[in-house]
């Protein structure tokens, strides 16, 4: 009968006396311990079960409560407690049980709070509003963004039809009536009781039976859109501007295989160039606006040890004072409205390696210049909104076309960023101190464009005279648009003097040279072509045969002769083409 009653018990039961020896053993324990209780049964315990703290516990007395053991395919809680009689220890006992299906319910029921803890954590940090109504009408659930829309707890929202919502005024009209009429999807304008304008959405939930179990309702603030258009353009025109930058960079990037360098300045700073890149130094280029500063700063680069690293040229006056220290220096997750959830590296953080190259560095605020002097000194930069400094290795190559000196005394630009940025300064010359570079320059763009739109065409030598004599207030750049113009503009293969802008033919310079002999030929034949230039010239400019006459200093009927003779499409009067704007 005792041994009827332990077996009846689901736990596995094992007993041993003061000997050791197993008195009772279960069928619990049997399907347990894959042990024959007809062969465990009055053996030592150690012989039967090597490994079962009984015999511990015999000889300490201590219980052993609450073990976990691995056996087989079972996971067993054992609880060994000692027999005493009298005070005396005269036996122990196990009692175990299995809890591998405990534990994996446990573990299941543990997937299912963390899955709703993550829908939770999901629906409330929604952008949208969302509501969950159900087949009556009421609201079951509401995030907690409507806490900002309606300024109410969401337990005052919770457990109300959306009918008396309505009519308290909480929003209208309701979108949920209506889909409940309609039984589709419904997208409507919808207004709250504080005035915000709402794009509401409702979708409704079907049984089998084509009835509606519930409506998901989502609702956007049409102010806050209206505040994300507005970083949106802000952002195209950062982009926009990345875009002309890199444009600019792949441009100057071609044209930096080949820097021309004929005259003595521009040679002497082709060899500090080559010198400045072996080291890690600081640069301050400094020089009139379209000299070729970037051009020098990327030729740096690509003679330098860092010429495998990456090359980011950042225009400091072309990035919006406002978003200028979030791009420089990156910013921390939710540093500020709109900023990206994963944070930002700065573009100085993705130079790391290489260079990075500030052009129009005076265009930088003074709260900037002692971040960036951080940035030098330190080596290390502090994202927006955060406080761990990050590691940088870069080097910092600087340009302005302003008198940063003057700057200083201003107290516009800080006197230490000047000396830790004017470690070596260069300064390139305007293109009007150095004439020998402007023909090989006008020949090198002349090359490319032809390269460019497939083309042939050629300076005639008077051109180029008067080329190498104008003063390029433009530099480099004036240049360089220049040769594009007139290769795009000029049918003819030979580029004449014709064909040059007015400004550059009236310069100074050019004005004792108005007219010039392209070859030997008649003086008929010149005197012909000399009126033919003068007239449509003058027709070009005026358009009307009354100032032309005036201009030429002859007489009105003059000019309508020599028209008619020189230039028939004309009529010989006005109006016989359009006048150049």
């Amino acid at each position: 009968m005792q041994q009827e009653i332990f077996d009846a018990i689901s736990h596995g039961i094992i007993i041993i006396n003061d000997k050791g020896e197993i008195t009772v053993f279960n069928r619990p324990a049997e399907a347990l311990l894959g042990i024959d209780a007809g062969m465990a049964l009055g053996r030592p315990i150690n012989e039967v079960l090597p490994s079962n703290g009984l015999t511990e516990v015999l000889a300490t007395g201590k219980p052993q409560l609450n073990q976990k053991v691995i056996a087989g395919r079972f996971t067993l809680v054992i609880n060994r407690t000692p027999l005493i009689n009298d005070g005396k220890v005269v036996g122990a006992v196990a009692l175990f049980e299995d809890i591998s299906v405990k534990e994996s319910m446990a573990r299941e029921l543990a997937m299912v709070r963390e899955l709703k803890d993550d829908l939770e954590a999901i629906f409330n940090s929604s952008y949208d509003e969302i509501f969950v109504i159900d087949g009556q009408g009421t609201v079951t659930k509401v995030n907690k963004i409507s806490e900002t829309y309606y300024g109410v707890p969401t337990e005052e929202i919770v457990g109300k039809n959306v009918l008396d919502l309505e009519k308290e005024g909480f929003f209208r009209p309701s979108v949920t009536s209506m889909v409940f009429k309609e039984k589709r999807r419904l997208t409507i304008a919808q207004k709250t009781r504080s005035g915000k304008e709402l794009i509401v959405t409702a979708n409704p939930v079907f049984n089998q039976q084509g009835e509606i179990t519930r409506v998901v309702v989502n609702s956007r603030d049409v102010t806050e859109l209206t505040s994300l258009k507005q970083k949106l353009t802000e952002t195209e025109k950062l982009a926009e501007s990345y875009r002309t930058q890199i444009m600019q960079l792949q441009m100057e990037k071609l044209k930096s295989d080949e820097i021309i360098a004929r005259s003595s300045h521009s040679r002497q700073l082709l060899e500090m160039v080559e010198k400045v890149a072996q080291v890690d130094s600081t640069v301050l280029i400094t020089g009139e606006s379209g000299v070729g500063k970037g051009i020098i700063s990327a030729k740096i680069h690509k003679l330098s040890k860092r010429s495998p690293g990456p090359f980011v040229a950042i225009n400091c006056g072309a990035i919006p004072v406002n978003l200028l220290e979030s791009e420089l220096f990156g910013y921390e997750p939710g540093a500020f409205t709109g900023a990206k959830k994963e944070g930002k590296k700065g573009l100085i953080q993705l130079g790391q390696g290489g260079t990075v190259f500030l052009d129009e560095i005076a265009d930088l605020p003074l709260n900037l210049q002692v971040k960036l002097l951080h940035v030098i000194q330190q080596k290390s930069l502090t994202r927006v909104g955060g406080s761990k400094p990050v590691d940088v290795n870069v080097r910092f190559i600087a340009a302005t076309n302003r008198d940063i000196k003057q700057m200083m005394k201003e107290g516009t630009f800080r006197e230490d960023l000047f000396y830790r940025l004017n470690v070596i300064p260069l300064y390139i010359q305007p293109l009007r101190y150095r004439s020998e570079d402007i023909l090989p320059l006008v020949e090198h763009f002349l090359s490319i464009y032809n390269g460019k739109y497939g083309i042939n065409k050629k300076f005639a030598k008077e051109t180029r005279d008067i080329l190498e004599k104008y003063h390029w207030p433009g530099n480099v750049r004036e240049v360089e648009n220049i040769v594009e113009r007139l290769m795009v503009t000029t049918e003819s293969a030979d580029i004449l003097p014709i064909h040059l802008p007015d400004y550059i033919i009236n310069s100074s310079d050019n004005m004792n040279n108005r007219v010039y002999v392209l070859d030997l030929c008649s003086l008929d034949e010149a005197i012909e072509e000399v009126e033919r230039q003068l007239l449509q010239k003058a027709f070009e400019r005026y358009d009307n045969t009354y100032r032309m006459a005036e201009a030429l200093k002859v007489n009105q009927s003059t000019v309508v002769r020599k028209m008619k003779k020189y230039i028939p499409s004309a009529g010989g009067r006005p109006g016989g083409r359009r006048r150049k704007q």
